[in-house]
């Protein structure tokens, strides 16, 4: 009956992503708004107009000219999601559909460098950095490339091996690093050393994946880095999103992020060192992300609860085979953030929500969870 219910959702969800031609919003698409030439791209008036579009309880997008586009790491996690339910039903058309998705992907790459990369689809302004449009970031690019990996591993098409290459070529040859300590941190972007553990281990289990697939030399980046990140675990279990004393925060996502990308590089380097961080992490993460059912945001807040926290918190409970739990938040968010039409909702409040369909941040990110816990039962 649960597994029906799951099916049944995920078939409701593919429905309203191919009537809308895998197209939706983004939390963070505010500078997309015919707004932004008015905040003459101080960084600060940026910030502001971002953020206000993406916190108000409602969505101001359409009367501000943003439009309802498709992201590559959207549209390639709707992909992966179909690959996973080929894999389940047998049915040759989702792995089609798979394909046609990720064959989009890759040829909407980055067009700033000549190896594989991809960014955000509008102009970014955070605390941290800067980025215009198209500028690739090792999390989009280190999340896609395993979702190619998955397609090769299904189909042995070269010409999946040969993006595979490319991508870690972007990674490898592309982004600094920042040396610690006999140690190296991925930069979360091109030209600046920007170190976040979330996107330094993506980056790291990333190349592990593909060295085992393709054989790439990697001089051992991905193991000086995965170590990087290890040293900075806290004693609790937990990471900070960065070591800046500004990134002193505790999310669940980005929590999901390290821990997911830990597993894959010790399942694909096979180097089972950190085996005892990994297990504590994930102590840490079950025990302080969890309110019941409910994902929670920050490990000392749980509202809002953020779809992303939601598809993450399934994916990564079902990574390591918390199956119980992940059909516990996988029925909730169901039954609490799912629409008659088959989309999820972006946030809920305590009294109100936030129904913007989010496109990569909670349509592909829910339907790739709801075939990784489909899979595992």
């Amino acid at each position: 009956m649960k597994y029906e219910i799951l099916k049944d959702s995920l078939e409701k969800l593919f429905e309203y992503l191919e009537n809308n031609d895998y197209k939706g919003y983004d939390p963070f698409d505010g500078l997309n708004s015919y707004l932004y030439p008015f905040t003459f791209k101080n960084r600060y008036l940026s910030i502001a107009l971002q953020q206000s579009v993406r916190r108000l309880p409602f969505n101001i997008r359409p009367f501000i000219g943003i439009k309802l586009e498709r992201s590559t790491k959207g549209i390639a996690y709707i992909g992966s999601a179909y690959l996973k339910y080929y894999r389940i039903t047998k049915e040759k058309e989702y792995l089609k559909k798979g394909e046609d998705l990720l064959k989009w992907t890759i040829e909407n790459k980055s067009p700033y460098f000549k190896n594989y990369s991809w960014g955000n689809h509008f102009d970014y302004a955070s605390r941290v950095f800067f980025l215009k449009k198209g500028m690739p970031t090792v999390v989009w690019t280190g999340l896609i490339g395993n979702i190619i990996s998955e397609f090769y591993m299904e189909t042995k098409k070269e010409f999946y091996r040969d993006a595979i290459i490319k991508t870690a070529n972007f990674i490898l040859n592309d982004l600094p690093t920042f040396d610690y300590d006999h140690t190296f941190c991925i930069s979360y972007i091109p030209f600046e050393k920007k170190n976040v553990h979330n996107a330094n281990v993506i980056g790291s289990s990333f190349l592990a994946q593909a060295k085992n697939l393709t054989g790439i030399e990697t001089n051992k980046l991905e193991r000086f880095s995965i170590e990087y990140t290890i040293r900075f675990q806290n004693e609790d279990g937990s990471w900070y999103y960065g070591q800046r004393k500004d990134l002193h925060w505790i999310d669940n996502f980005h929590t999901g992020y390290v821990l997911d990308a830990l597993k894959r590089y010790q399942d694909f380097s096979k180097d089972f060192s950190f085996e005892k961080n990994i297990k504590k992490g994930f102590d840490y993460y079950r025990k302080n992300f969890f309110d019941g059912d409910i994902p929670k945001y920050y490990n000392n807040k749980t509202y809002p609860v953020d779809i992303q926290c939601v598809s993450q918190s399934i994916e990564t409970l079902a990574n390591f085979d918390d199956i119980k739990k992940s059909l516990q938040v996988a029925l909730w968010a169901i039954k609490n953030m799912q629409e008659k039409k088959g989309s999820f909702i972006f946030r809920k409040y305590r009294r109100i929500k936030n129904k913007t369909p989010m496109l990569h941040w909670g349509l592909g990110t829910m339907a790739r969870a709801l075939t990784t816990l489909l899979e595992k039962l």
